[in-house]
């Protein structure tokens, strides 16, 4: 089924019954992540493909939204017949067995029009990019651990959203992280972090059980970046991203 994917250096791998996953020898994404396809043929006569909207989600992982509009955009690049994105994100690509490689090329086709257009649609606003930023490391580094939208109840009885939450390899408890990106121009976004210290402050009074973490962004000046730490670590711990020792370690318990 396959035979011309494997000579042209693919990595075919086998995925179930007459179902295969193939995956490109070009790096795709914009971190050198490998589209991928599933490839099933259900008879001698039809092929069906997926990417199992990996494309889409690496593309979240950036911040992007690929709303209906956007897939639309996509659908639109010039050459498909028989690839497109459906209304959930995933790539797809149905036809006759002869027509297998007609439908790859043009799944790649659809990968590669929504990276190009990655550069355009990422955030434009440092918080929103250093958030998918640090969810990325933090994904690397927990797997499934990792909770996104993780919320806590504080002692005023409000419930504080944090960005992300990771769970203890060990036992039930979790701990809230809220990143602090910097404002143009190298800054401290001082309003994030007395915003930040009040909400981890509410949190710390009502739950001992569990811990805080608040990721800042590397490059403000040093007298900034202690000015921070010192309001910040009142009600949390505080971590540079890039700085910090490895994440996995920190989170290893």
């Amino acid at each position: 089924m396959t035979a011309f994917l494997q000579a042209a250096g693919w990595t075919v791998l086998p995925a179930g019954e007459r179902a295969v996953r193939a995956v490109t020898p070009v790096a795709m994404g914009l971190d050198g992540q490998h589209a991928a396809f599933f490839i099933a043929q259900p008879d001698d006569q039809s092929v069906y493909l997926t990417d199992a909207g990996e494309a889409a989600m690496h593309a979240a992982a950036y911040g992007v939204d690929l709303n209906a509009k956007r897939l639309e955009l996509l659908n639109q690049s010039p050459g498909l017949g028989l690839a497109r994105f459906d209304k959930t994100g995933a790539i797809i690509a149905s036809g006759t067995a002869a027509q297998l490689q007609e439908a790859l090329w043009e799944a790649v086709k659809l990968t590669t029009a929504l990276n190009f257009q990655c550069g355009q649609w990422m955030p434009k606003f440092s918080r929103l990019r250093f958030r998918a930023e640090v969810g990325r490391t933090l994904a690397e580094a927990v797997g499934d651990r990792l909770v996104r939208g993780a919320r806590a109840q504080g002692s005023s009885g409000h419930w504080a959203d944090f960005a992300y939450g990771v769970r203890s390899a060990t036992s039930a408890a979790l701990t809230y992280i809220e990143p602090i990106a910097l404002k143009a121009g190298k800054k401290m976004d001082w309003t994030q972090v007395y915003q930040t210290h009040g909400k981890m402050a509410d949190v710390k009074m009502a739950d001992s059980a569990n811990s805080r973490l608040v990721i800042l962004e590397d490059g403000a000046s040093a007298e900034e970046f202690n000015k921070a730490v010192s309001i910040l670590e009142q009600s949390a711990t505080v971590r540079p991203l890039g700085k910090a020792r490895s994440w996995a370690e920190i989170f290893a318990d």
